[in-house]
């Protein structure tokens, strides 16, 4: 076990942002067991009512046959619960619940008149929410259940905003016991509910939801989120609230209806109310001057309109032969309102934004051109506001979220040699008809500092050649599309999903595939899908992690791991410790490659110094390392004295500095049996080189993407050369297109068991046995040749312990089963080296130490190596 100052010593190497990362997930958990501040919003004087649960599936409400609390506010009834010959009213609240809801319902039972109920929906007040379906489909069956139960069999029903929608679902479900209909601020036909479309409204919906749930479940609030108006019940109310058959209920409606609605209501216009009253010519319209609140602005004046209408209904009479009254264009404040949705829309998605109005313009709601300028304005701002991140952050803007998951430095070089072509902002607006690449793009040209009165020019025109097509798409085929969305309305999610899909297919697939550099692009991606040794390094080493684990509980300790190399290093050699500390050992071998270890304790001045004589000594070019780190993270190429100043001064943590050798790199696994005097190479793998022949014709770009090995790893290799893919390559030329002999800088692994001779192997261990408590390591190795290192003559730059399996798994000609049987292997071989030496009484190695130190070692953000220019 680690001392305390031990242990606070792991503990400070590990990097800030797994603290962070621990800690906010700890918080998460805690939230989500005790959620504390949710009960708060739920606590209630009265006892709820036990009512049937209802779901609402495929256009159905079925029962569950379980039951759920309800809780409601009763006025106007006797103490023995009876309404004494009053007429009921039930009042359905408007979703979020408004507390000046109850004081409504208050008011007009105070008239003596009328008793009223006031039920929670689920979700709402202390009403718990944990319900199969949150619709108002749903809710209304609740709703008429629990009115039930307090035994009344006639009642009025009112409905203010969205429970408008259950009011007309338990009029048309219940309607020899609904007398009459009360609409409040209610949408009523589809059309008039924010864009007009039941499909593009859930997607908005879809968006709205998704940010509540990612609040209350992904935020350590603790239920506070649950105490907002505006909560995943709401988000999930109106998401799953189908508003297609409204107008059908409306039209159908025979008895008493009222229908109360704001002249100013920026949320559901006024035309919704005006609408209403067309497909029930029978109904009431009583319009005030006001906007969303005016029931409750206008409270006298609303109680005395439902008082009177409940006391005195006006007569019915509806002809039979009707047909529905064409949908009035939106105007005034509603008009301004759609624009303006349209135009924040077009933030977020643009061409599906264009679709969808393309699709409102097919069922009257704004005209053509009006959507057409919306959807411009739209793109443009969004134009400019992505160059304007672009030019005024300037690179840095690459390295924040969102860009940074999108957007690589790389890239920008790369476009930049094209923005500066005298067809450079052709090649940003070209950009607007190329789905996924206008965000990189447009940023770019910002970072560039392109004209922006002559971008801004192109880009507008871009825009406007672009969004009326887009428009004419949705306006010509939208209403077919949703026609064929309803009639399969119980498979639209699964239609949806395989729309995005068949869209992803078209634009990533079918297109590049027009060009030949998109063909060998596809080329690239079948084969790193194909390919196991193509996989990322998450998902190649998932299982060696899995078995490092199985195995070692196999052997009951965690770590035991770590003891199959006692005192080598701080934990073995495994990942996480000092490289220079691994070489010391062997440093008195000439064949061990030289170094210089500096630390941060040392001066400026003396690291430095300390350098300059290494380089006079050694010779340019140097190796720059940390000395911790993984997969080759902050290697640096040093070929001169400014990039030696440069790199030294700069550095923030402990580094060293070897002489570069050159010749031919390998990877030798060696093992010792426990408790014997032997040794042996497991296995010889080959870092090779990719190289590329120029032609003085191509472009190295070109040359990378037609090489059938370099095509392979492409987006890497462009990575790795972003500065010079522009350059025609001189014929005759060779570049080297892997930096180093990584397999993360783009080497390629190659299995040479012909390499693997008895005088190597020996020269091999050998050299291990220089530290007696070695049994299990991994060392990087260069030869001059292939005779040479057959002879066991080398020059070993890297060692590596316990678990630094080779990389067998990378090597694109073995079978992945036969190379995962190696690795398993060599993981059995340290594990039980491991295993033994415990058995002997070794010190067993601490967890939090190699937790620490293998975090600070896998922590890095510069996972990639750039060579110095």
């Amino acid at each position: 076990m680690s001392t305390p100052t031990q242990m606070k010593q792991n503990f400070g190497r590990v990097p800030g942002k797994w603290w962070g990362m621990v800690i906010y997930l700890g918080l998460l958990v805690l939230s989500a067991f005790f959620p504390f501040f949710n009960s708060l919003e739920r606590t209630a004087k009265d006892l709820p009512v036990m009512v049937p649960s209802f779901d609402f599936k495929e256009d159905k409400v079925t029962r569950t046959g379980a039951t759920i609390p309800v809780h409601a506010n009763l006025y106007g009834f006797a103490a023995d619960g009876s309404a004494g010959g009053k007429p009921v009213l039930v009042y359905i609240h408007r979703a979020p619940w408004d507390r000046r809801g109850t004081r409504l319902c208050v008011e007009l039972a105070k008239t003596g008149k009328v008793a009223v109920i006031e039920p929670f929906l689920p979700g709402f007040g202390p009403t718990p929410g944990n319900v199969p379906s949150h619709s108002m489909e749903a809710n209304a069956e609740v709703v008429a259940a629990l009115v039930e139960h307090y035994g009344v069999k006639e009642y009025h029903v009112l409905g203010q905003g969205l429970g408008g929608v259950a009011a007309l679902e338990i009029a048309s479900a219940h309607p020899d016991r609904v007398r009459s209909l009360t609409m409040l601020s209610a949408p009523g036909a589809q059309e008039f509910e924010l864009l007009g479309n039941p499909l593009v409204n859930k997607i908005v919906y879809g968006f709205h939801g998704a940010f509540f749930w990612g609040v209350a479940r992904l935020t350590p609030n603790f239920g506070a989120a649950d105490l907002l108006p505006w909560d995943r019940d709401y988000a999930a109310t109106i998401f799953e609230t189908d508003l297609s058959e409204s107008k059908q209920v409306i039209f159908g409606w025979r008895k008493p209806m009222l229908i109360i609605h704001g002249e100013d209501d920026w949320l559901t216009p006024v035309q919704a109310a005006t609408y209403s009253a067309q497909l029930a010519p029978q109904a009431k319209l009583v319009l005030l001057p006001g906007g969303r609140n005016v029931v409750f602005k206008e409270q006298g004046r609303v109680v005395s309109e439902i008082i009177g209408f409940v006391d005195a209904p006006p007569a019915v009479a509806v002809t039979e032969a009707r047909e529905y009254p064409p949908l009035p264009s939106a105007v005034g404040a509603h008009f301004w309102i759609l624009l303006v949705i349209i135009v924040i829309c077009t933030f977020v998605a643009e061409d599906p934004t264009c679709l969808a109005t393309g699709l409102m313009v097919s069922v009257g709601i704004i005209d053509f051109w009006s959507g057409a300028a919306a959807c411009t304005v739209g793109i443009f701002i969004g134009d400019i506001v992505l160059y304007s991140i672009g030019r005024f952050y300037g690179r840095q803007a690459i390295t924040k979220a969102p860009f940074k998951w999108f957007i690589k430095e790389s890239k920008i070089n790369q476009w930049a040699g094209w923005f500066s072509t005298p067809q450079g902002m052709l090649v940003v607006v070209s950009s607007r008809f190329v789905p996924a690449s206008r965000v990189p793009t447009f940023v770019t040209a910002g970072i560039m500092k392109l004209n922006i009165a002559r971008l801004g020019g192109l880009l507008l025109v871009a825009a406007l050649i672009w969004t009326p097509p887009l428009m004419w798409l949705g306006y010509e085929f939208g209403s077919r599309g949703m026609e064929l969305l309803a009639r399969f309305k119980s498979q639209a999610l699964w239609i949806i999903i395989g729309f995005i899909f068949a869209l992803h297919f078209v634009t990533h697939w079918m297109l590049p595939a027009l060009t030949w550099r998109g063909r060998r692009q596809i080329v690239m991606k079948v084969r790193n899908l194909l390919q196991a040794s193509l996989w990322p390094t998450w998902l190649v080493f998932l299982p060696i992690r899995i078995g490092i684990l199985a195995l070692c509980l196999w052997h009951r300790r965690l770590t035991a791991f770590a003891s199959a190399n006692p005192s080598f290093g701080r934990i073995g050699g495994f990942t996480g410790d000092a490289k220079s500390l691994l070489l010391r050992p062997f440093q008195r071998d000439s064949r061990c490659c030289p170094l210089l270890a500096l630390s941060m304790e040392d001066s400026v001045e003396e690291r430095l110094k300390e350098a300059r004589a290494f380089a006079i000594c050694h010779g340019y070019p140097l190796v720059f390392k940390p000395e911790v780190g993984a997969d080759g993270a902050g290697m640096r190429y040093l070929r001169d004295e400014a990039q030696l100043e440069r790199r030294v001064s700069g550095a923030k943590e402990d580094f060293l500095l070897q002489k570069k050798i050159d010749g031919l790199e390998f990877e030798v696994v060696w093992h010792r049996n426990p408790g014997k005097d032997d040794g042996r190479v497991m296995v010889v793998v080959q870092k090779q080189d990719v190289v590329v022949m120029g032609d003085g014709e191509q472009t190295l770009e070109e040359l990378i993407w037609l090489d059938e090995v370099a095509v392979s790893r492409g987006e890497l290799y462009l990575e790795c050369h972003d500065r010079e893919l522009n350059r025609v390559i001189p014929a005759g030329e060779k570049v080297v297109l892997n930096l180093s002999g990584s397999y993360g800088h783009g080497a390629r692994c190659v299995h040479r068991h012909d390499l693997n001779t008895p005088e190597m192997s020996a020269a091999m261990t050998t050299f291990a046995k220089r530290f007696p408590g070695l049994h299990f390591g991994r060392f990087d190795l260069r030869a001059v040749s292939e005779e040479e290192f057959k002879a066991g003559r080398f020059i070993v730059t890297e060692v590596g312990g316990c678990c630094h399996v080779s990389s067998l798994v990378r090597d694109e000609s073995l079978r992945f089963s036969r190379a995962y049987g190696a690795v398993w292997t060599q993981l059995k071989a340290c594990i039980e080296a491991g295993a033994y030496n415990l058995a002997q009484k070794v010190r067993p190695v601490p967890l939090d130490e190699c937790l620490a130190r293998w975090s600070q070692a896998r922590g890095r953000d510069d996972q990639f190596v750039v060579s110095e220019e």
